[in-house]
């Protein structure tokens, strides 16, 4: 996937000490996404050892998939091992809520994972964990932004990812990501 494929070219840039590449720490990455985005961050950390924190900002994790049985879905049973941040808007989370954890892949693979943190954000949408809703409010309007205002939501985002990182990455103190935003 391009996701390898970026994290394979930084490390290789990395170990030739190319540039601003001398400066990443291969020994602390960190992935995340949003959306397609967001499962393809899931799916990496899976799959590679060198990834020590994984966020998905309102993804599917898809990856998971492993099937459908008659009438329910096969997930990848192996607990998800890397620090998993699944962030989503209160609109995804509540209507998820209507599956079991059976039914809704994110829910299956965060009761499972052996380090896993929730954070919703209300009054969101889908488009409000990007910098659409500042670039061009029309669109992301059209496209699926939520009430909440852009700029806060954006800047707690941020701030979240910064928070979860640094602690993951960087050996801060404590994590302190709210529940709710």
């Amino acid at each position: 996937c391009d996701m390898n494929f970026v994290l394979d070219t930084i490390l290789q840039k990395q170990a030739d000490g190319e540039d601003i590449f001398a400066m990443a720490d291969p020994s602390r990455i960190g992935v995340f996404g949003h959306s397609l985005g967001g499962a393809t961050a899931v799916a990496v950390g899976r799959e590679r050892t060198d990834i020590d924190a994984v966020i998905d900002l309102e993804g599917t994790m898809i990856g998971e998939y492993e099937g459908y049985d008659v009438d329910h879905y096969l997930y990848n049973n192996t607990p998800y091992t890397t620090p998993l941040l699944d962030v989503n808007s209160a609109q995804i989370y509540e209507s998820a809520k209507a599956y079991t954890k059976q039914e809704h892949v994110n829910f299956y693979v965060l009761e499972n994972a052996s380090d896993a943190h929730e954070a919703i954000f209300r009054d969101a949408g889908h488009l409000n964990f990007t910098d659409l809703p500042m670039v061009s409010p029309i669109l992301a309007h059209m496209l699926g932004c939520g009430s909440v205002n852009a700029k806060e939501c954006l800047t707690n985002v941020n701030e979240m990812v910064l928070q979860y990182f640094n602690y993951y990455l960087k050996d801060a103190a404590s994590l302190a990501i709210q529940e709710t935003y």
